[in-house]
C-alpha cells in the first residue's frame, strides 16, 4: 500500500470529482471534534481544507454509522450537501424544510415495512427492530460479549446499535442465527469503541455494531449514490479508518485508509476487499490530521 505523496497516488487523485468520507475517527478528531487537530489542540486545518475543496468543485459526502440528526448538524456546519447516515440506510440531501430524505432498506419488501417515509409514519424500521424479539434472542446467547449501545440523544431510524466482541462474518454464529429471523437483518462491525462503562465480560476490544436491514451498508449506498450521479469510479475516492469503510472502496476508483494506528488494524482487510489494490492508499497522520493530508494530495494532484 502506498501513501499519498506516491505517483500513483497523484495519478489517481488528479481524476477526482467527489468524496465520499467517513466521520468519526476519520473527517473529525477525536471527540467529534471539528476545530481541533488530532491532539485535541485548537485548528481550523480542516475547515480550511473544507472550503479549498468547496472552491475546487470537489463534492464532499458524509458516510457514517451516526443518526440522521447528528449527520445534518455536521453537514451544516461544514457547509456540505449530502449525507449518508446509519451506516448506509438513510439518505438526506440538503436540510431544514428543503431536506430530501429517504430509507435503503435493502432486503427488506412490503411484507416487513409497508410505509413510505414522509417523517409522519407510524413507526420507523428502528421500532421495528427495537419490538422484533432478535435483540433479545442475540443477548442470550452472547451473554457478557454483547450488550445494547445507548448513545445519549441519538435519534436512530434503521439501525440499532449494540456492542461486544463476537463474530459478525458472514455464514458466522451471529450470521446464522439472524438468517432464520422474520426480520432480513444482519449485524455489521463498526470499528473498536472505548465506552467509560460496559457489562462486557472478559472482552479486550469492544466493536460497535449495527443491527440493521440485511443487504444494507455503506458500500452498497455508495454504489447506489454513483449510479444516480452517473459517476464512473475513477471519479469518486472513498476514506475511512475502519472495516465497515472498506465496503465502500469496493466500489469506488480508490480508498483512502486513514492510519489510526490500531492494533490489530483494518489493513489486511482492505488490501483484500477494496476494488484495486493498487488504488488502495494510506495516511501518515491519524484521524482528522490524516483527512487534511488528504485533502491537500487530492488539491495538489488537482492542480488547485
Amino acid at each position: 500500500m502506498q501513501t499519498l505523496d506516491s505517483p500513483a497516488a497523484e495519478a489517481a487523485l488528479a481524476q477526482i470529482s467527489h468524496v465520499y468520507t467517513d466521520l468519526d475517527g476519520t473527517l473529525l478528531a477525536p471527540g467529534g471534534r471539528m476545530l481541533a487537530n488530532h491532539q485535541g489542540r485548537p485548528s481550523t486545518s480542516l475547515a480550511k481544507a473544507l472550503v479549498r475543496l468547496k472552491q475546487a468543485h470537489i463534492k464532499v459526502i458524509i458516510v457514517t454509522g451516526r443518526d440522521a440528526v447528528s449527520s445534518t448538524e455536521v453537514m451544516r456546519l461544514a457547509n456540505l450537501e449530502q449525507f449518508i447516515a446509519e451506516m448506509g440506510c438513510v439518505v438526506q440531501y440538503g436540510y431544514g424544510a428543503g431536506a430530501q430524505k429517504r430509507f435503503d432498506l435493502g432486503e427488506w419488501t412490503a411484507e416487513h415495512f409497508d410505509q413510505d417515509y414522509d417523517h409522519t409514519a407510524d413507526r420507523t424500521p428502528h421500532e421495528l427492530i427495537a419490538k422484533h424479539g432478535v435483540i433479545q434472542t442475540l443477548l442470550t446467547c452472547f451473554r457478557g460479549r454483547l450488550e445494547i449501545h445507548e448513545l445519549r440523544g441519538s435519534q436512530r431510524e434503521v439501525t440499532f446499535l449494540m456492542r461486544g466482541n463476537i463474530d459478525t462474518r458472514p455464514g458466522g454464529e451471529a450470521d446464522s442465527m439472524l438468517a432464520q429471523c422474520e426480520l432480513p437483518l444482519q449485524l455489521l462491525d463498526n470499528g473498536i469503541i472505548h465506552p467509560k462503562n460496559h457489562g462486557l465480560l472478559d472482552v479486550e476490544d469492544i466493536h460497535v455494531y449495527h443491527l440493521m436491514p440485511r443487504g444494507t451498508g455503506k458500500g452498497k449506498a455508495v454504489a447506489a449514490d454513483m449510479a444516480a450521479k452517473g459517476l464512473v469510479p475513477q471519479h469518486a475516492v472513498a476514506i475511512g479508518d475502519a472495516e465497515g469503510d472498506v465496503s465502500m472502496g469496493m466500489y469506488t476508483g480508490s480508498f483512502v485508509l486513514v492510519d489510526n494506528h490500531k492494533k490489530p488494524g483494518p489493513l489486511p482487510y482492505a488490501e483484500a476487499h477494496v476494488a484495486d489494490p493498487a488504488t488502495l492508499f494510506t495516511t501518515t497522520l491519524p484521524t482528522v490530521d490524516g483527512w487534511v493530508e488528504f485533502a491537500h494530495a487530492l488539491l495538489k494532484a488537482k492542480h488547485e
